[in-house]
């Protein structure tokens, strides 16, 4: 079977000697490589046995999304809903996310959705609990090729673990929250993970819905800025 470069190179030569022009054919054939490549890379999650987390698990979670969006949204790992449904931050945290997207004018569609952690992390009752460093290291190699592959502007880093994927010295949310900062060329902007903010209650629910609104209006300035 010929790689994808391979193919690249042939379609290449025979659209340009067909008599079209380079600059028509480069961004098409670009195109062409990135749908293939993001495939390719889903197949492998969904087939991933490179961890002890695959043995367990009833399905893996590739990102989804626009693939050419400016911004990325990575969260920690699937739960019980993503888990069932075969898509990330489609549980009640991402139905909140998604509501507070939609507020300020941005679609589903128009964002890249992932996570750290591709597979569900249960406890011993089988319910949702937190990776640990060592359950994402293993697991991170394939956010990092969605980072390679669509180079968003922007990320929006929710929650400790994608936080500190990112920068691994920052141990706490409320210090780093809401500040921009610089990965590979790409600003991280890390806010509460909506699964923290349907846990608060009263005052506590009031701030930290203001935080996370104040926390995305910057992210979302970040993505104008680089327009």
């Amino acid at each position: 079977m010929k790689s994808i470069s391979e193919g690249m190179t042939n379609f290449y030569r025979r659209l340009t000697s067909d008599g079209y022009h380079a600059e028509d054919v480069n961004p098409a054939l670009k195109q062409v490589e990135k749908a293939a490549r993001m495939e390719q890379m889903r197949r492998r999650i969904l087939a991933c046995t490179d961890c002890p987390l695959g043995e367990y698990v009833q399905g893996r979670m590739p990102g989804t999304g626009n693939t050419d969006t400016p911004l990325m949204i990575v969260g920690e790992g699937p739960g019980e809903d993503e888990e069932n449904w075969g898509l990330p931050l489609v549980g009640i945290s991402g139905s909140l996310l998604t509501l507070i997207l939609n507020k300020a004018g941005i679609r589903r569609e128009h964002v890249y959705f992932t996570n750290v952690v591709k597979c569900r992390v249960t406890n011993e009752k089988g319910g949702n609990r937190t990776p640990m460093l060592e359950e994402t290291k293993e697991c991170s190699k394939y956010l990092q090729y969605e980072l390679e592959m669509i180079r968003p502007k922007v990320v929006l880093a929710l929650g400790k673990v994608s936080l500190q994927y990112f920068f691994p010295d920052m141990k706490t949310m409320s210090q780093f929250r809401g500040n921009v900062y610089e990965y590979e060329g790409i600003k991280i902007v890390p806010t509460w993970h909506p699964a923290y903010v349907i846990r608060q209650r009263g005052d506590a629910l009031a701030k930290t819905k203001r935080e996370v609104w104040a926390d995305l209006q910057v992210a979302l300035q970040c993505v104008r800025s680089n327009e």
